[in-house]
């Protein structure tokens, strides 16, 4: 009675997403083409797909590999599954380390600095100063709680069929969801962290790949899927980058291995129009500073711990899918030159630089 009263509950709440969506779309559409939100936040005349909840099984076959066949879409994906940590398990000591010298702090202290060596602006936006408070982003407390009732991490695809070089395209079973499903293992067998992976596809509509709209369809399933988990404590999404034809795989040299570098992302939900500032008013994110906080400390833990791993955070108009949750993070892992075991062999290190910012805290 309890879950039918849960599930009717995620539905009303679906429901009044997307007529939101909807009416928001119709806004977008009605603005003039400069207006448009570009990288995947264009909207289209159709309806959201039918919500599949995370633990619905309702007509798929389930095979002996893990993945199950969607009679909808045709293809196989993974399983929605939340992972535990082993039951012997003995969280790893993540020692607070002195991060930032005083030498280094001065320098992090110059906007100047801080906008071109730690963060990549796109055009389309513009990061200002009183984005970014140095002293107070160190010090956030972004801990977690790994001991309380999980989940503790939930990992999504806003785009699902995003494929690697020796992937099959355009079938979410094989790309980047794979990378997803490694780092919830990786999470809860070495750190103890338990983490629901969500393997919907949102680019997918009716079998077919379509990555416009496919933000407006995450959106009513991941805000609903919170609700109904209100304690998972970090949210990512994880991608794939996409470069122009004949730029190469982004890969470095980890412990030996070789491993496609990571990119953190971030929704400015802001402009730049001529070079002054224009909030997108339509698209807020009451997050947008945890975000920040999150991903700037992500950031330093990267490059100390495993130097020319990180490219820069990447800045960009809109908000994305970083609105719904405080602890959220937008992760692009490689680029389409790069092979599936080097996105696989980035979720080991991804994996140690979140947990220095969950599980350690101190930056100072």
């Amino acid at each position: 009675m309890k879950k039918t009263a849960k599930r009717v509950a995620r539905q009303r709440m679906i429901l009044g997403l997307m007529l939101l969506c909807v009416v928001l779309s119709a806004g977008m559409l009605a603005r003039p083409a400069g207006d448009i939100p570009l990288f995947g936040y264009e909207y289209d005349n159709g309806l959201p797909v039918a919500e599949r909840g995370p633990h619905e099984r309702v007509g798929s076959t389930f095979r002996d590999d893990g993945f199950i066949q969607d009679p909808e879409s045709g293809f196989t994906r993974l399983q929605d599954v939340i992972l535990l940590p082993p039951p012997d398990h003995i969280p790893p000591e993540i020692n607070s380390r002195a991060r930032v010298t005083p030498q280094y702090l001065e320098q992090l202290m110059d906007f100047t600095y801080v906008r071109t060596r730690i963060f990549l602006e796109d055009p389309s936006t513009m990061l200002l100063p009183g984005d970014i408070d140095v002293y107070e982003f160190i010090h956030a407390d972004l801990r977690i709680d790994p001991t309380a009732p999980g989940p503790h991490v939930l990992i999504f695809h806003t785009h699902s069929t995003e494929w690697f070089i020796d992937t099959e395209r355009y079938n979410p079973a094989t790309g980047i969801v794979v990378v997803g499903r490694y780092l919830a293992h990786v999470l809860s067998e070495h750190y103890g962290l338990e983490v629901l992976h969500y393997t919907g596809s949102f680019d997918m509509p009716d079998g077919r790949p379509q990555v416009m709209g496919a933000y407006c369809r995450m959106e009513p399933v991941i805000t609903a899927l919170l609700a109904e988990n209100p304690e998972i404590q970090l949210v990512i999404d994880l991608h794939r980058d996409g470069v122009r034809d004949g730029v190469g795989p982004f890969t470095r040299y980890v412990d030996g291995l070789p491993t496609a570098q990571l990119m953190f992302f971030n929704g400015l939900s802001r402009r730049n129009v001529n070079g002054q500032p224009v909030p997108t008013a339509w698209l807020p994110n009451p997050f947008q500073r945890e975000n920040l906080q999150f991903s700037f400390q992500a950031q330093l833990a990267a490059n100390q711990l495993f130097p020319g791993l990180n490219r820069r955070i990447y800045l960009r108009a809109y908000r994305f899918s970083l609105h719904m949750h405080p602890r959220s993070i937008f992760v692009e892992v490689g680029n389409q030159y790069n092979t599936l075991q080097e996105a696989k062999n980035a979720m080991h290190p991804l994996a140690r630089i979140l947990a220095d910012v969950l599980l350690a805290g101190d930056y100072s």
